[in-house]
């Protein structure tokens, strides 16, 4: 009994922590804080496999949260939804392919920067709204150009890593001239949907062909943590005009900033 305990725990571990991360997704953003380090220091896997696995199995929770967002599609210019929808593949694809050719060994190393920038982006993303909103209304071919090159750059990070990508789309997306929080949030949604998508297609081949088991997806918990996740992102959706935002946003950097430290303690200290 004992040892099925053992065996037991770590995964209802992972998959609670799963939906408590698809319940703060809907609220606020930052669920890859919990997800990862469950995966890695719980589960055992190894930082490579957990990033994958943790794609996959917070894809489904984020990519409901369309239906919540469905009415402020109809209010989007169409030509920008397209366009965006596009450049988030591509860029997606191409964090994918970028992650699937690093060995587990390199990837260990960059973790820690990883967490830095995706924690200060996430402490100062009203700042950086602000400063990005400046350039609201701007439709010189130049500043197009800028701001599907921003997208591009935030796609390839979502497809690599993905943690704070949420804040950083919410940027790209002021500095292309939205300023309708619910159309912004809406369309932050769709993008991350499309990036993580695409990563989840890639992940899913590579993981089917790759001869190196320590950087194979744990299909059981991606599966569990999907499920999960899909609950606890409706929940969110419940509970997030009754919650805090700001509050939550608190707990979730302190929790970035704890685990920023402690993957730079472990990877050059230790």
């Amino acid at each position: 009994m004992a040892e099925f305990l053992a065996q037991l725990w770590p995964i209802a571990a992972v998959v609670l922590t799963a939906f408590v991360a698809g319940f703060i997704n809907a609220v606020a953003g930052g669920g890859t804080f919990l997800s990862f380090p469950a995966l890695v220091g719980i589960a055992g896997l190894t930082e490579k496999a957990a990033n994958m696995t943790s794609t996959i199995g917070l894809w489904p929770g984020s990519a409901s949260s369309i239906v919540a967002a469905k009415p402020e599609y109809k209010k989007l210019p169409t030509k920008m939804v397209v366009l965006y929808s596009l450049i988030s593949l591509i860029g997606g694809a191409i964090g994918a392919a970028l992650l699937i050719y690093t060995s587990n060994q390199t990837f260990r190393f960059v973790i820690p920067w990883l967490l830095l920038f995706a924690t200060v982006v996430f402490a100062f993303s009203k700042p950086i709204a602000r400063w990005a909103g400046r350039k609201h209304g701007d439709r010189s071919l130049k500043w197009t150009l800028f701001v599907a090159a921003v997208q591009l750059v935030v796609a390839i990070y979502g497809g690599y890593f993905g943690a704070g990508i949420g804040v950083l789309m919410l940027a790209g997306l002021a500095f292309a001239g939205l300023d309708d929080i619910h159309q912004m949030n809406a369309l932050k949604v769709l993008l991350a949907t499309w990036i993580n998508g695409i990563s989840v297609v890639l992940f899913i081949a590579f993981s089917a062909t790759t001869t190196i088991p320590d950087e194979r997806v744990n299909w059981l918990l991606a599966i569990l943590m999907a499920i999960a996740s899909v609950i606890g992102g409706f929940v969110g959706m419940g509970f997030a005009r009754k919650l805090d935002p700001a509050k939550l946003r608190y707990a979730i950097l302190v929790i970035g900033v704890l685990l920023t430290l402690t993957y730079f303690y472990k990877t050059y200290f230790a």
